[in-house]
């Protein structure tokens, strides 16, 4: 075993170039979701990213098959059982405050930064490289597989995973795998992941918007409306707000812009949400007794800056999974319909049923309408599962850290394939730094995952 992982980590290391240049050459492309096309159904960006590993990837050496621009399979092997590795090309918008261009794979000092670094690009090209090692060394007869390598690349994990639901009506599950996509030492279990939607009628005498994906601690948000300039500035002062708002006059509007700090959904409480602002300012500037008075009500007393689910009464906790968690991550106008989605993370004990009856008996007093937009359910493996084992044996040897398996808020690719859990990139300590400004991985880490994933992917292959 000892030989393999050398002969393992040498291979890797003289991959250190390309596996740096692949992952700048993909963080170059803005692979955010956007209109679809023919054969490109979440974008041409997308499209041009599942394009650029299309032709990495026979470059080589491996069967590929694009599945319509939802995903693309690299295969190596012909045995019936495999070892698979899903990643993604997508990416969340960048949003605001970066020090870097985003796009440009900057470099330096030691890290590589750009959209997409960490989450999912940067582990993706390093799980690729880690399953060519394996090939090649298989072609030269220094291993043997008992399980074919596959590796898919998925589209649309940040808008929802359609890719891989398309992919795996086409395609035969996992017999074992994992997703590099989340944290070490191993995740065991992922959070229930929820997304509703609040909607109101009101009145058209304002504009409202805030928030760019339901996955993201809103940054900016920006009313619009009629109301005294110089209360609104008093009120900001009073709260103590003057650097998270500023108010001014355009083009014969009057206007109010909230700032806050971006984060992952999961993780709200690493972050500052501009809606909640917004709405903590309203709550004295809007004096109208109307419905947006209602629904300003609502707000403040069932979502405010709470995100922990406590003011909506679901507040669940479990011992294996902790608190649930909550996002209020967009809100928008559509004439007279005022809509914000919200995006919860609950307990892997806590049932959907639960939560939506609390739900619905809280907004039916404020006459808002509540709308499920997607529920996919908990994950979870118990700790002697096979799979959780052999993860978290390869990255002890290669680290000496006992954290214990986790159980996560974010959700994973893991939640749509069988038999497959989430496998780094992120260390126990490390700075959060995925859906933010200044997005980044370092190098060395680069490197690392890719020896940890190559002998993780070994491990399970020629059991």
């Amino acid at each position: 075993m000892d030989e393999v992982k050398a002969l393992i980590d040498k291979e890797i290391e003289d991959l250190k170039d390309d596996i740096i240049n692949t992952t700048v050459q993909l963080i170059k492309i803005r692979s955010v979701e956007d209109m679809p096309a023919p054969n490109m159904p979440f974008g041409k960006a997308i499209n041009d990213a599942l394009l650029t590993c299309e032709n990495l990837c026979k470059n080589l050496g491996f069967e590929t098959k694009n599945y319509d621009g939802y995903a693309l399979e690299a295969v190596y092997g012909n045995q019936d059982e495999d070892v698979c590795v899903i990643g993604h090309l997508d990416v969340v918008p960048e949003g605001e405050g970066w020090s870097v261009p985003p796009y440009e794979g900057v470099v330096k000092d030691g890290k590589i930064f750009g959209r997409g670094a960490v989450d999912d690009k940067g582990p993706t090209v390093a799980a690729l490289y880690g399953m060519y090692v394996l090939k090649k060394l298989a072609e030269e007869k220094k291993i043997s597989l008992k399980r074919k390598l596959r590796f898919v690349f998925g589209t649309n994990e940040e808008g929802g995973s359609k890719c891989l639901q398309y992919y795996f009506e086409r395609a035969k599950y996992p017999t074992v795998g994992f997703t590099p996509d989340a944290d070490f030492p191993v995740i065991q279990g992922e959070k229930g992941f929820l997304v509703f939607e609040f909607a109101k009628d009101v009145e058209d005498t304002f504009e409202i918007e805030g928030g760019q994906r339901p996955n993201m601690v809103p940054d900016r948000c920006r009313f619009e409306g009629s109301f005294d300039v110089q209360k609104a500035k008093e009120i900001i002062a009073k709260k103590g707000l003057n650097d998270k708002a500023e108010v001014f006059e355009e083009a014969g509007k009057t206007i109010i812009v909230t700032k806050g700090v971006s984060a992952h959904g999961s993780l709200p409480f690493k972050g500052e949400n501009a809606i909640s602002y917004m709405f903590d300012i309203l709550d004295e500037l809007w004096t109208k007794e109307d419905e947006f008075r209602r629904f300003i009500d609502f707000y403040n007393t069932h979502i405010g800056f709470d995100v922990f689910g406590e003011k909506l009464s679901i507040g669940f906790e479990d011992e294996k999974s902790g608190k649930l968690v909550l996002n209020a991550g967009m809100i928008r106008k559509e004439k007279d319909k005022l809509i914000l989605t919200i995006n919860v993370r609950y307990p892997v004990d806590t049932s959907y049923d639960e939560i939506e009856k609390i739900v619905k008996e809280v907004v039916q007093n404020y006459n808002i309408e509540y709308r499920l937009v997607t529920n996919v359910p908990p994950l979870y493996f118990e700790a002697d599962h096979f799979l959780i084992r052999t993860l978290l044996e390869v990255y002890r040897e290669f680290t000496n850290d006992d954290t214990q398996p986790l159980v996560i808020g974010g959700g994973t690719y893991a939640r749509w394939a069988k038999n497959v859990v989430a496998f780094g990139p992120n260390m126990p300590g490390d700075e959060e730094v995925a859906h933010q400004k200044d997005e980044y991985i370092l190098i060395d880490r680069l490197m690392l995952c890719s020896k940890i994933y190559a002998n993780a992917i070994y491990r399970l292959a020629k059991e």
